[in-house]
């Protein structure tokens, strides 16, 4: 889809979309947290609002935010492809760590602890940063009317409310069909696969999305 061709809305849609058709840490870990019967709709929500701070913080700083130091993108770059690293082996692990399936549902986890394992994770993710701060501040100065611009943000903030409530609702969905040991861990060896087929397609000095008016090979975060 060209980026002149498409409106602010229809920009943020398919941008949005994009990233929901791709599964990256923060996703995997919202399926995750439904399949576990844990702080579904808690962990959610704390992931969404990370996502409306950082596409406000696009909107509102787009200038700068885009015309960052290419110097600084290619460090990000390859902070991005430690983390998918980091984040690969961690689903190995849990996938081989013997017991029972942990039962977030219950008195388990607190919820200062819930809040620090979650953002632990989205905030430490580079692909955070790079999904929702610094692609949408790229695209969004590609819209000469601010009326344009502030339709390509709503757009953005109603697509991550969607893929966040979705992935976690569906997880929750698949947990009757995913409660045995063996299936959570068939699913954290998956999560691992994912991550390392990521990881090993990434390409250090570029962060993703940067085509010029295309919104193909978008990886999630």
């Amino acid at each position: 889809m060209s980026i002149v061709a498409a409106g602010g809305f229809q920009t943020g849609l398919a941008l949005g979309m994009a990233s929901m058709a791709s599964v990256g840490p923060n996703n995997l870990m919202m399926i995750r947290e439904g399949l576990l019967r844990g702080r579904v709709m808690f962990v959610a929500s704390l992931v969404w609002g990370t996502y409306v701070a950082l596409i406000a913080a696009s909107y509102l700083l787009g200038g700068s935010i885009a015309s960052v130091d290419p110097a600084f993108r290619a460090v990000l770059s390859w902070i991005g492809l430690v983390a998918l690293a980091w984040f690969a082996l961690q689903s190995f692990r849990a996938a081989s760590v013997a017991g029972r399936i942990e039962d977030r549902s219950g008195r388990a986890e607190t919820g200062r602890s819930c809040l620090a394992r979650v953002m632990g994770v989205v905030w430490m993710n580079p692909l955070t940063y790079v999904e929702l701060l610094l692609v949408p501040a790229a695209l969004g100065q590609s819209f000469a009317a601010g009326g344009a611009r502030l339709e390509f943000v709503m757009a953005l903030i109603l697509m991550a409310a969607l893929c966040c409530y979705g992935y976690s609702l569906g997880g929750g969905m698949m947990a009757s069909l995913l409660r045995s040991r063996a299936s959570l861990r068939l699913f954290d060896l998956i999560s691992g696969l994912i991550l390392s087929a990521v990881a090993l397609t990434w390409r250090p000095g570029s962060l993703p999305n940067e085509r010029r008016g295309s919104f193909g090979g978008c990886i999630s975060p």
